[in-house]
């Protein structure tokens, strides 16, 4: 009438008493556990030596839990290049491989651009010579999760002068008007 039943899963194991050859335990699942196939195995026996066992197969679904954004470098100079690699995780932190959206706002608010990437891929953006001087907002996203990190062009003002031919030719090589 009565039986021991143990239950596994993963490294964590429960005592439950069956009787009448039934029982009822809930199992908490942890919320970093790792996603994919996971086995909970299920043996009993009783007082007159009687044992048997199974395993139920259990499937744990990826939860995207935050994205991650590295960058190769927060401060740049104008005509810089910068490599920018956005991945999201989910809770047990392994990598999810999906797309996500990535974009870039100027200091003044225009977009630089906006693509959709696939998470852990590297892409290179360069910016202009005469690329905005101040703090850029790169903004990744993935349904309702979003991360944003900033990338700072510094201010260069400088001309090249070059005179030829009894002519003088000045270029503005910085990213700031030079009016002097």
């Amino acid at each position: 009438l009565k039986a021991s039943t143990k239950i596994m899963l993963d490294n964590n194991s429960y005592n439950v008493d069956a009787v009448d050859g039934k029982f009822n335990h809930t199992l908490e699942i942890s919320k970093n556990i790792k996603s994919g196939k996971h086995t909970i195995e299920i043996s009993a026996s009783d007082s007159k030596n009687n044992f048997g066992d199974s395993s139920i197969e259990l499937g744990i679904t990826a939860v995207p839990s935050y994205i991650k954004l590295d960058l190769s470098s927060n401060q740049l100079l104008p005509g810089s290049k910068v490599d920018i690699t956005s991945s999201l995780y989910d809770q047990a932190d392994d990598l999810i491989n999906t797309s996500l959206n990535l974009e870039l706002t100027s200091p003044s608010g225009n977009k630089v651009f906006r693509k959709v990437v696939q998470s852990n891929e590297e892409i290179s953006y360069e910016f202009s010579q005469y690329a905005e001087p101040g703090l850029y907002v790169l903004v990744s996203a993935y349904k309702n999760l979003l991360t944003q990190s900033s990338i700072n062009i510094t201010t260069i003002r400088e001309v090249k002068i070059k005179y030829e031919n009894e002519t003088v030719f000045i270029e503005n090589i910085g990213n700031i008007p030079f009016e002097d």
